[in-house]
């Protein structure tokens, strides 16, 4: 280790002008054999002195070196050689500036050995920059030290931590260098800030029996700057080497802990989160077996490893615990006693089976495949991949045990919900140890800005709070979310759930059949239709629709007492994750509910359009901007862009435009907030070669053989894919349902008929070229165009079942009601003849 000279530092600041360039102010020093000692600074890193700098302090030119002896980091540096001498050291460890970290060898080997240097030193000194009173701090002080939880800011970084356990001696220093207390005395206290033993504090690490989990428990509330080294600060603690890898982030902490796992057989460091005060459900981590940070132990303060000859009195008392098998107890002075003997030699027989797996149960084999453990686990009865395994440590009186699930050859962690009363069997498990699990992770993608429309907006999310319109779920945990949309006024609501269940995506819609008007947030509903879903989720997830060649498929669910209806349409995207939309549109009420998935549109690979379209598929293709779409040819009649009508037999039989409408719904056209899209229009290049002429053309390609046409300077004019065009698709919808929609046009100067050869065709066909009726653009034509039905204008059939069954009911009903006079008169008459008669 490189070392400061206290003599020559403190000589040349002395003495700084006279000072020689070669007296040497760093010096080699072995920490094992050296017989004066050394002393060592702990600290917070501000402003500080670096190597070279401190080397070549007597070779800088006066300015620069004024600047270096103004920082507070070279004060601390003359203050602790200062502190060294009066103490009688000859030699002073800083980190700051005893380390070339130009050399990554250099800067490994002392990251590496710093345990042992710190555990080395005479004395440690610890600088506490932010205390200014002469008393070292006993109670917390949020206002003083509001950026450290209370207490100075040595306490709450991560190096510092193996400085204050390793040496044997520490004195605490203020600002003013002012000497306010030692490890030994304060004890008590420092017990209370850092969560650390006292008999670890004034006797060291060296005796222990204190588990992994406990250790990591006492950097879980510190910071590092770099990421990476808040593994790398924990390595001496551990007694383990490893290389340093920076720009390797998180992973420095897995790699951490495989280290550990290698040279230990304690079950702690799986404990993580397991503690009575452990993650909230919705925030448990899925996948490897791993912590992520220091920090996922800040709960395992208390808790104990259990020696293996130790376990199976353990577990059965485990079991005993949680009544697993098949007990039949009997209530005796307090006590439960078993009355079942089958039960009892089941016991038996576990405590025998722990016991001679001893060796297995304490021995871990990391590889490839995973970490290799033998384990009790608890299979569960409704889900024979998921399972409860139990760890040899726990808190108090119990053991611990972690949530995994089958994934492949190897099991990652979950949460589970449900619990099991079955006995654990031994199994040889590999656990899953790396990080990426972006297989098990899908991030739906929800588009619900249209449902306001009508007036239904979200109320309320569940299980927990879900704002924007991104989520990611996990089939580990069997993901799930709620959002419940409602219409105060229309006192309705229904609850979208969004699933991830064994890789299967789903969404399901459920409605409330009541509204109470109490219930302003919608928890109450939500929290119903979450467990209604949960309960339901691998039966959803069996239905959902599968993927085949078509990538959108939308659901139909009738809101009951209301002319409304949820749409959800469903669609699969890049990277396998999904997009779900959620809209409301009016219903008559005669459909057949939300019993089944249908298809809402054929292919992804259209041009752009707003919103969700049923394409109708032409015969001409041609590209826009580099994407394929497919068009029909006008024959003779003249169509423009936003045209609607019905389509039947190739031909569309216009009956309106949607610009010519808006008028009609007090809107200004010119309030669409986007102009057409224009693109650029490419062909098939084969016939091409052949044409003399052939700049500024495009060929479209036809299906049918030698009637490929070419067109002369094309262009394509489509619908803006904006939300002010959704929404005015949206807003005749109802006027429009069943049509059909222009949705782009070519246009070009010229068009003719070739052949795949690219010549000219001289058939009579060239007559309807001829009678194509031009665009509104003076001096273009529009030979083909592209139809489609929009998603919102689909009518949802109605269920002829239950439309007879309305009509049975209405009909029996008037024949009720016509009966009411007839049976008035008849008890008019009777009653006239019953007076009569008593009259004569």
């Amino acid at each position: 280790m490189k070392v400061l000279n206290v003599e020559v530092v403190l000589n040349c600041e002395k003495n700084i002008q006279q000072a020689k360039s070669e007296d040497s102010i760093l010096e080699e020093l072995d920490d094992e054999t050296t017989s004066d000692g050394y002393a060592i600074l702990s600290h917070r890193w501000r402003a500080e002195v670096t190597y070279e700098e401190m080397i070549g302090l007597m070779t800088l030119e006066e300015r620069k070196r004024e600047e270096v002896r103004k920082r507070d980091g070279y004060q601390k540096i003359i203050k602790s050689c200062e502190q060294a001498k009066g103490d009688g050291y000859k030699w002073l460890w800083i980190d700051t500036c005893c380390i070339d970290k130009r050399s990554s060898a250099e800067l490994s080997e002392a990251i590496n050995a710093m345990y042992r240097w710190y555990q080395n030193a005479r004395v440690c000194y610890a600088y506490l920059n932010d205390v200014d009173e002469s008393v070292f701090p006993t109670e917390e002080d949020n206002n003083k030290f509001d950026q450290s939880n209370g207490w100075p800011e040595w306490f709450m970084r991560g190096w510092t931590l193996q400085e204050l356990i390793a040496p044997e001696q520490v004195e605490f220093f203020n600002k003013d260098w002012l000497l306010i207390g030692n490890k030994q005395r304060l004890a008590p206290t420092l017990q209370d800030i850092t969560g650390i033993p006292r008999d670890v504090l004034t006797h060291g690490l060296a005796g222990k029996r204190l588990s992994v989990a406990q250790i990591m428990s006492w950097a879980a509330r510190r910071k590092t700057t770099r990421v990476e080294d808040r593994a790398y600060s924990l390595m001496g603690l551990f007694g383990v080497k490893m290389p340093m890898l920076y720009g390797e982030g998180k992973n420095a902490f897995r790699r951490l802990q495989l280290k550990i796992i290698k040279g230990t057989g304690d079950h702690t460091i799986f404990a993580w989160g397991t503690g009575p005060f452990g993650l909230e459900p919705w925030m448990t981590r899925t996948g490897s077996v791993l912590a992520e940070d220091p920090s996922d132990f800040g709960d395992c303060g208390h808790i104990r490893k259990v020696e293996p000859d130790d376990f199976g009195d353990q577990l059965v008392k485990y079991i005993e615990w949680k009544n697993l098998g098949n007990p039949w107890y009997i209530q005796r002075n307090f006590k439960k006693i078993s009355t079942n003997p089958v039960h009892l030699c089941r016991l038996a027989w576990l405590r025998w089976r722990a016991r001679s797996l001893s060796q297995q149960l304490r021995t871990f084999t990391v590889s490839n495949a995973g970490i290799q453990v033998c384990l009790p686990v608890i299979p569960l009865p409704d889900s024979p991949s998921h399972f409860r395994a139990i760890l040899a440590c726990g808190y108090g009186g119990g053991l611990a045990a972690v949530d995994l699930v089958s994934s492949g050859s190897s099991f990652d962690r979950i949460r589970i919900y449900s619990t099991s009363a079955t006995y654990p069997e031994f199994k040889t498990l590999h656990l899953t140890h790396h990080q990426d699990v972006d297989e098990k992770r899908r991030k739906f993608t929800l588009d619900d800005k249209h449902a306001s429309y009508h007036g239904f907006i979200r109320s309320g999310t569940y299980p927990h709070e879900f704002r924007g319109s991104a989520v990611t779920l996990s089939s580990l945990t069997d993901g799930l979310v709620v959002i419940v949309y409602a219409n105060n006024d229309a006192r309705s609501r229904f609850a979208v759930g969004l699933g991830y269940h064994r890789g299967q995506g789903w969404v399901h819609v459920v409605y409330d059949e009541r509204f109470p008007a109490q219930e302003a947030d919608g928890t109450t509903f939500g929290s119903r239709a979450y467990d209604r879903m949960w309960e339901a989720r691998a039966k959803h997830a069996q239905s959902m629709p599968k993927r085949g060649h078509v990538h959108h498929f939308t659901k139909h669910v009738h809101l009951p007492r209301s002319i409304w209806a949820a749409r959800v349409v469903w669609g699969r995207w890049e990277m396998d994750d999904f997009k779900v939309m959620v809209d409301v549109e009016q219903c008559p009420g005669c459909c057949d509910g939300p019993c089944r998935w249908t298809t809402t549109d054929s292919d992804r690979g259209d041009i752009g359009v707003p919103g969700l379209m049923k394409m109708v598929w032409g015969s001409y293709s041609l590209e826009l901007d580099r994407l394929e779409a497919r068009f029909k040819r006008c024959s003779g009649q003249q169509v423009a862009l936003g045209d609607y009508g019905d389509y039947s037999d190739g031909v569309l039989i216009r009956t309106g435009n949607i610009f010519e409408d808006m008028r009609t719904l007090g809107m200004d056209p010119e309030d669409i907030t986007s102009s057409p899209a224009v693109s650029r229009v490419s062909g098939w290049g084969w016939p091409m070669r052949n044409m003399r002429n052939r700049g500024n053309v495009a060929v479209a390609r036809s299906a049918i053989e030698d009637r490929h046409l070419a067109l002369r300077q094309p262009k394509g004019i489509s619908l803006p894919a904006d939300d002010s065009t959704v929404l005015l698709l949206k807003a005749l919808s109802i006027r429009l349902a069943g049509k059909h929609l222009v949705i782009t046009v070519i246009q070009c100067s010229e068009f003719y008929e070739v052949d795949r050869d690219g010549k000219r065709s001289d058939s009579g066909d060239n007559l309807v070229l001829d009678s194509v009726e031009p665009s509104t653009e003076a001096g273009m034509l529009t030979p083909l165009y592209a139809i489609a039905t929009p998603q919102v204008w689909r009518q949802h059939l109605a269920c002829i079942q239950r439309r007879e069954r309305f009509k049975s009911i209405r009909e029996h009903f008037y024949s009720i009601v016509n009966m009411v006079p007839a049976l008035i008169t008849v008890s008019i008459g009777c009653a006239a003849h019953a007076v009569c008669s008593v009259s004569l």
